[in-house]
């Protein structure tokens, strides 16, 4: 049996914004479905060899954006940041810096894992990872 990532799901309350967002970030539209009522939408974006499906309802478009905390409150059980690789970290916050999705406030940490990495927010507020980790290559 052989097993590889293929992707990781969210819910959002703008689809356009969102879709913005993540194709900022490099991701291509692979497929889309709407529903004939308009109640709801799912779009897989693909980066790489992994996606990204994110569902939009009608329903959650006035709904307040999540309210994690830095990297999605670590200590509690559950799913808490979608991570993506650089090769080159510091450039990735500038060019994040540039393109208005990270603040003068976003810093580069070295964690206790020994990898370097910064967090941005979502149109919803869901963390997204930069992280520059060569420990398996």
């Amino acid at each position: 049996m052989n097993y590889r990532p293929h992707h990781t799901a969210i819910s959002v309350r703008n689809l356009d914004k969102s879709l913005e967002f993540y194709r900022t970030l490099g991701y291509e539209q692979a497929y889309r479905y709407d529903e004939a009522d308009g109640s709801m939408s799912i779009v897989h974006l693909r980066l790489g060899s992994s996606f990204l499906e994110i569902f939009a309802y009608k329903k959650n478009v006035n709904a307040p954006p999540v309210n994690y905390e830095y990297a999605n409150d670590l200590e509690d059980i559950g799913v808490k940041h979608i991570a993506l690789w650089t090769d080159d970290i510091e450039a990735a916050l500038t060019d994040l810096k540039n393109k208005g999705l990270a603040t003068e406030d976003t810093k580069i940490t070295v964690g206790r894992t020994k990898v370097s990495y910064f967090f941005i927010k979502d149109p919803d507020n869901v963390w997204v990872e930069f992280v520059k980790d060569d420990r398996y290559q």
